[in-house]
C-alpha cells in the first residue's frame, strides 16, 4: 500500500467495522453448528475455501498484480496457512460447545502468546514489565476458564489452542514481511485448509453435508466470502490510517458484540468472575502493545 496518510478517526472507524465483521463470523459459525446442526468441519472448510477465493481478489488489489501466488518463502507460507487452518478448526469446534463470549475472551490472550513466543522464536527482547503483563494476562485466562470449578469445560482448551495457533500465524507473518508481499500473504492465508480439508468432508456422512434451508445457505455465504475477508481488509485499512496503538483498544470491543449476540440468539453469557478475567486479559494486552510501541520508538530515534 502507499505511504499512509494519518487519519485517526477513519482508522478507528475501520477497526470498529472490522470487529463487527469478525464477531459476525463467530456468531454465524456458532449458529450453523450449534443451532442448525451443520458439521463443524463443513463450516470450517466453507470459511477457508470461500476466503481463498475472496482473498485472491483482495490480494490482487493490494499488490496491483495478478500473479500473487509467486512467493520467495513457500514453505513458510505453507506453515502460516496451516496455522490459520488449525486456529479456525479449534475456534469453530469450540464455538459449537461454548458461548461466543467465552471463546472470544480466551482468544483475546493471543497478543500475550505472541509476545511470549517472539523472544524464543524471533529473538526479540521482552523486558520484565512485559513478562509481568503476560503472566498477569494468563491469570485472567484462568479466571475465564475457571479450571477449578463447575464452569470449566474441556472445550475451552480448544479455544485456547485457537489463540496459540493464531499467535503462531502472526509470528510467521512477521517473518514473511521482509520476503513476500502483503497481497501474497493475504492470498495464501486460507489456501492449505481449503485444499487439505476437502477430502475429509466426505468422511462426515460419506458425502458433502449441504444445508437444507435458505438461511443456512445465506450464513454459509457470509462465513465463506464476506465476514472473514472483510474483517481482515478493514483491519489492514485501520492500521494503514491510524497505527496499532490507536486502533488496538477498539479490537476488544468484539466482546460487546459477542455479549449482545450470545444473549439475543443463544441465551446465557459470561459470569461476573469471567468478565473480570476478560478485563485483565484486555488490560494486559494493551499494556504489552504500549510497551512494544514505546520500545520501537526509542530504537527508531537517532543517537
Amino acid at each position: 500500500m502507499a505511504t499512509p496518510t494519518q487519519n485517526a478517526a477513519l482508522g478507528m472507524t475501520f477497526m470498529l467495522t472490522a470487529t463487527i465483521f469478525w464477531s459476525g463470523l463467530d456468531v454465524s459459525a456458532k449458529y450453523l453448528i450449534d443451532v442448525r446442526g451443520m458439521p463443524d468441519l463443513m463450516v470450517v472448510w466453507v470459511r477457508l475455501a470461500g476466503g481463498l477465493v475472496a482473498s485472491y481478489f483482495v490480494g490482487v488489489i493490494i499488490d496491483r498484480r495478478w500473479d500473487i501466488w509467486r512467493v520467495k518463502r513457500p514453505l513458510l507460507q505453507f506453515l502460516r496457512s496451516s496455522a490459520m487452518m488449525a486456529t479456525t478448526i479449534c475456534n469453530f469446534i469450540a464455538l459449537g460447545h461454548l458461548p461466543v463470549t467465552t471463546t472470544i475472551s480466551i482468544f483475546f490472550c493471543a497478543p500475550l502468546i505472541l509476545a511470549a513466543l517472539s523472544h524464543p522464536l524471533l529473538g526479540e527482547q521482552v523486558g520484565r514489565m512485559r513478562w509481568t503483563a503476560i503472566l498477569v494476562g494468563f491469570v485472567g485466562v484462568l479466571m475465564v476458564m475457571q479450571p477449578w470449578g463447575d464452569q470449566f469445560s474441556p472445550w475451552m482448551l480448544l479455544a485456547f489452542g485457537s489463540a496459540v495457533f493464531f499467535a503462531l500465524m502472526q509470528l510467521a507473518t512477521r517473518m514473511l514481511a521482509a520476503h513476500d508481499s502483503a497481497g501474497s500473504a493475504v492470498f495464501y492465508t486460507t489456501s492449505v485448509g481449503a485444499v487439505a480439508l476437502l477430502p475429509f468432508l466426505f468422511l462426515i456422512e460419506g458425502k458433502l453435508a449441504l444445508p437444507a434451508d435458505g438461511l443456512s445457505w445465506a450464513l454459509l455465504l457470509l462465513v465463506g466470502m464476506i465476514f472473514g475477508t472483510a474483517g481482515h481488509m478493514f483491519n489492514v485499512l485501520a492500521l494503514h490510517y491510524a497505527g496499532p496503538v490507536r486502533v488496538a483498544p477498539l479490537f476488544y470491543l468484539a466482546i460487546v458484540w459477542s455479549i449482545v449476540a450470545q444473549a439475543t440468539l443463544f441465551g446465557g453469557g459470561i459470569d461476573a468472575f469471567g468478565m473480570v478475567g476478560t478485563a485483565i486479559i484486555i488490560a494486559s494486552g494493551l499494556f504489552v502493545l504500549w510497551r512494544e510501541t514505546r520500545m520501537m520508538n526509542r530504537q527508531a530515534k537517532p543517537g
